[in-house]
């Protein structure tokens, strides 16, 4: 049975990572300032980084060749899609690191047993292959077609995995720039008692609210390409329809309006970051829906 999939390369339950860590990070420039401690200002989201453990013995399988497999996945530079056996799609990314610890060898060096320690960082680029299929979900396809082909088995499933990709992709860059913008709103919230400053901060504000929009488009777009995820588009269009309301918000406004609007639109970009939070577990379980859906 199949514990997860990276790349080509299956976790089956006996052999599968006995340890795992994530690790999400954010960018900030340091500001110096005269006789006060620097200032922190956010310039973008770093990359998520996952630690693997990997416990080898030659009980469960072969662990030279395991780590031969690893070693050639890291030198090919490819970015590997990681799914685990339910057929939940966990992101891209690529093998940055790599640590074989040998625990035990016969008499003439052969690895008996290892420790592999695997370093895996986000990969944001262009990815238009189809998702793998673990094993676990290729052994509960009807017995006379095992063996064959996905594609050829389940003619829709690589276009609505990827399908599926994108839209879970463009849902975590929405809720990444609302939850960035937001923080740009609770630094502002320290300006209320000058109205002037906070003034000057309505354009940053309307700025990263309106990058919101952009993935959510996309976003919508990509749930109306699949089945049975309108409730998606309605998230999508009601999310879209909170960022855009705390834009109108901001837009035009005066001195003597400022906080009470700057409220408004602070609470409007709180419900949309809600929103995103609520749909969170319909998103989880998206991969594997589409996974296991028979077409």
């Amino acid at each position: 049975m199949s514990w997860g999939i990276l790349g080509d390369i299956e976790f089956e339950v006996l052999s599968h990572p006995s340890a795992q860590s994530e690790r999400t990070t954010a960018d900030y420039a340091e500001h110096a300032r005269i006789q006060g401690k620097p200032k922190l200002e956010w310039i973008g989201e770093g990359l998520d980084e996952l630690s693997l453990e990997i416990s080898l013995h030659v009980a469960v399988g072969d662990p030279e060749a395991r780590v031969r497999l690893l070693k050639k996945a890291k030198a090919d530079h490819a970015p590997l899609p990681y799914v685990l056996g339910s057929g939940d799609f966990r992101g891209i990314y690529l093998i940055t690191g790599l640590d074989v610890t040998t625990r035990k060898t016969d008499n003439v060096g052969r690895l008996f047993a290892a420790l592999v320690s695997l370093t895996l960082r986000e990969y944001t680029g262009k990815y238009t292959k189809a998702l793998p299929v673990p094993l676990g979900l290729r052994s509960n396809l009807p017995t006379n077609v095992i063996g064959l082909p996905v594609k050829k088995v389940i003619p829709g499933l690589n276009t609505l995995a990827t399908t599926a990709q994108k839209l879970l992709s463009y849902a975590r860059t929405a809720g990444s720039l609302l939850r960035s913008g937001l923080e740009m709103y609770q630094a502002a919230q320290e300006l209320v008692a000058n109205p002037m400053l906070l003034l000057d901060r309505v354009p940053a504000l309307m700025g990263a609210a309106r990058r919101v929009l952009g993935p959510l488009v996309d976003f919508q777009g990509s749930a109306g390409l699949l089945e049975g995820a309108g409730d998606l588009v309605r998230v999508g269009i009601d999310v879209a329809g909170d960022v855009n309301q705390a834009i109108a918000a901001l837009d035009g406004v005066g001195i003597d309006s400022v906080v009470s609007q700057f409220s408004y639109s602070a609470s409007r970009m709180e419900q949309a970051l809600g929103r995103m939070e609520d749909a969170a577990p319909r998103l989880a379980n998206l991969a594997a829906d589409v996974l296991t859906r028979r077409v």
